[in-house]
């Protein structure tokens, strides 16, 4: 499982238990985390780490709320990284496009069912 259901759960408490909040929450991730993703993957191959720096944070963030944990970790990883101005490792790079692939597919599941 690419979700913590869990954290999805804690989540809808925090905006109020209603369940459609927390699926217009997740509808608000599935339409804006595939651009920062994208951000992400061509400021890295750009060896710009400022940019990559602050899409992995935003990720991990975001990632993190919506309990998507191995890409919360691997943004956390690339967003250190980057902060201490070492090139993003690309099976990072990698590791993070495939959570982040994994995560969307379970929460576009989670919001059609």
């Amino acid at each position: 499982m690419a979700i913590d259901r869990g954290a999805l759960a804690k989540l809808r408490q925090l905006v109020g238990g209603a369940e459609s909040d927390l699926l217009e929450l997740v509808g608000s991730f599935l339409e804006e985390a595939p651009s920062i993703m994208q951000d992400l993957r061509a400021s890295a191959q750009a060896s710009n780490l400022n940019a990559t720096r602050r899409a992995a944070h935003s990720l991990k963030s975001n990632a993190r709320d919506m309990g998507a944990t191995e890409l919360a970790e691997v943004c956390a990883r690339l967003e250190g990284s980057c902060a201490r101005g070492e090139p993003p490792d690309p099976r990072e790079i990698d590791s993070a496009t495939h959570a982040f692939e994994a995560a969307v597919a379970e929460l576009r599941g989670i919001l059609g069912g």
